[in-house]
């Protein structure tokens, strides 16, 4: 399940308003002028045990005035978070997540990941295909509904 932030637009501003409201249109717009995003894989420290928590993180943050759009969360205490630090070699009792961000911001909100200062966020990865993230961070997919 994808959580968005409050106050921000889907990813899709390229759907024609008529298909917004569910009405078909004549054809798809091609693959080449969607939006083009990233996924960033994020450390989360042991105190953002929920979502919520992190959502509510992200929205007082500098992220705020970013389109970002949660997609995985793993609070330190699960199992995928002990897989993935198990994989990764960490030691710590960090939980990790994946964020998609459009591509026009992910310079700047990877420059405030970096600053350190974020509320102990950290970027571990990030690209263009979400698999890559997951495979990087030692993440499992998630089961399909």
């Amino acid at each position: 399940m994808a959580l968005v932030l409050k106050g921000v637009q889907s990813l899709r501003p390229y759907l024609h308003e008529a298909e917004r409201y569910g009405q078909s249109m004549a054809g798809k717009v091609s693959k080449a002028k969607r939006p083009k995003r990233r996924w960033v894989g994020i450390a989360l420290p042991s105190s953002v045990r929920s979502r919520e928590d992190l959502t509510s993180a992200l929205e007082s943050s500098p992220f705020a005035s970013y389109r970002i759009k949660l997609y995985d969360f793993h609070p330190g205490d699960s199992e995928a978070a002990l897989a993935a630090r198990s994989f990764q070699k960490r030691t710590d009792n960090v939980g990790f997540a994946i964020i998609c961000v459009l591509l026009s911001q992910y310079k700047d909100v990877r420059n405030i990941l970096e600053s350190h200062d974020q509320d102990g966020l950290m970027s571990l990865t990030s690209s263009g295909k979400i698999r890559l993230v997951r495979e990087r961070l030692g993440m499992p997919k998630p089961r399909r509904r």
